[in-house]
């Protein structure tokens, strides 16, 4: 996909909102749609999004994606500053590293409201602006975990990833009519405040990463992540939708 525009500024002009701004994926994202000329809303709960590195043009929002209520209101609060809605990413998430036999209710349902839960209300919501928005787009950032259940022990977590991957092909197939896309993007394994819950030894590594990789090559940056992650939602990736892409780079 080509990358056209002046200067590079591919978003120019589209409204962007990105949930879990203030993680690392997160910070990427909103910077790089700044940089490409999008006005962008970064939410996430306080006191992590009011602290984060973010550009000086963001707009903050502070939710707490546990609570439906302030799921629905970071949705109109983004439109209504931005102007409406044409690109939606659906990045935060929650992890839980627990043996199975382990799990208690609390735990499951944490990570259902935050993982699942809150991108459903956040579609929902997102769906009237939308229509109304510049080739309009919905990302689902999800993880392998979803798909072959983790390298740790994040059952739970690896749950609600799989069930976030299908629900967006069931999106897909329900928004494609009114010209929304609806993809997830699972990132590869990279440095980030959820992933240290792991255990030291599964926590990232640049060699363990790299071993792992088909490509031979250590895990990207959150910059080439994110830089990849919206050219995809723009009008660029026009024929993307309904499916997983998968960046880990790994065979399996």
């Amino acid at each position: 996909m080509a990358a056209d525009g002046q200067d590079g500024r591919w978003l120019e002009g589209l409204r962007v909102l990105v949930t879990g701004a203030a993680g690392g994926l997160g910070r990427a994202l909103v910077a790089e749609a700044d940089l490409r000329g999008a006005k962008v809303a970064a939410t996430g709960r306080r006191p992590n999004i009011d602290t984060a590195d973010l550009p000086a043009a963001a707009i903050r929002i502070a939710a707490d994606l546990r609570d439906p209520d302030d799921c629905r209101m970071l949705v109109h609060e983004a439109a209504e500053q931005l102007g409406g809605l044409d690109i939606v990413v659906n990045n935060a998430a929650t992890l839980v590293c627990k043996p199975f036999n382990e799990l208690e209710l609390d735990d499951l349902e944490t990570v259902w409201e935050v993982n699942l839960r809150a991108p459903v209300l956040i579609m929902q919501e997102s769906f009237p602006y939308l229509c109304k928005g510049t080739s309009p787009a919905i990302v689902n950032v999800v993880s392998t975990a979803g798909v072959n259940g983790g390298i740790a022990p994040v059952s739970a977590y690896g749950m609600t990833k799989a069930g976030l991957i299908v629900l967006t092909k069931a999106v897909a197939r329900e928004y494609g009519t009114h010209g929304i896309r609806v993809f997830s993007l699972s990132p590869p394994a990279i440095e980030s405040e959820m992933r240290r819950v792991l255990p030291s030894d599964l926590s990232v590594a640049t060699d363990r990463v790299k071993s792992m990789s088909a490509l031979g090559r250590p895990a990207p940056p959150p910059e080439e992540i994110a830089r990849f992650t919206l050219l995809t939602a723009s009008g660029e990736g026009g024929l993307v939708t309904g499916t997983m892409i998968d960046l880990s780079a790994t065979a399996y």
